[in-house]
């Protein structure tokens, strides 16, 4: 006789099917009878679990999306502005690396999250970005490629990933240094 899984395993279960399902076919495109059939149960066992495939959602990319930058910053206050901009690139691209499937379905659906009302992440990340470059001293003339630059070697881990840490320190080290040269 098999045992039933706790609640918390279960849950934990239906995220880990449903993650996959969201990946593959986007928040519209999945349906709660795929998530059940993924994840091996029947639907009213998914809806015990989750009020929806909303509440499903959010509760698969959440881990993700409060590994914030916040904890980064505040880890870095010891640390010149240049070496916290270092910290922080990495920092994000590590977490980027590490979870590059669900920061590419985070960035697909940002518009359906805006819908619900959830926090606009790349803005949020632009202020925080904006703070450390008035910390730095980039002026507000250069501020917008800067940004750019920033947001773009973030982003651009989703969709080449760093073939070792060492590459990412390199590739850190050389963005800093371009900015640091940009602002002199």
């Amino acid at each position: 006789m098999t045992r039933r899984l706790s609640k918390e395993k279960r849950r934990l279960q239906i995220l880990t099917a449903a993650k996959k399902v969201f990946i593959e076919k986007g928040f519209a495109g999945t349906t709660t009878a795929e998530i059940a059939k993924a994840a091996d149960i029947s639907e009213v066992t998914l809806f015990r679990n989750f009020q929806n495939k909303q509440e499903i959602f959010m509760e698969c990319i959440k881990p993700v999306i409060y590994t914030t930058m916040e904890e980064t910053i505040e880890g870095s206050t010891n640390l010149v502005p240049i070496q916290k901009l270092e910290q922080i690139l990495y920092e994000r691209i590590q977490l980027i690396a590490k979870h590059a499937d669900i920061i590419g379905l985070i960035l697909r659906e940002a518009p359906i999250l805006q819908e619900w009302g959830e926090e606009n992440i790349i803005e949020k990340i632009q202020a925080m970005l904006r703070g450390i470059m008035d910390e730095i001293g980039v002026s507000s003339a250069k501020q917008p490629i800067v940004m750019r630059t920033l947001l773009g070697t973030i982003i651009s881990y989703t969709i080449m990933p760093a073939e070792n840490d060492r590459e990412i320190q390199a590739h850190v080290k050389s963005i800093a240094n371009f900015i640091q040269q940009s602002i002199s």
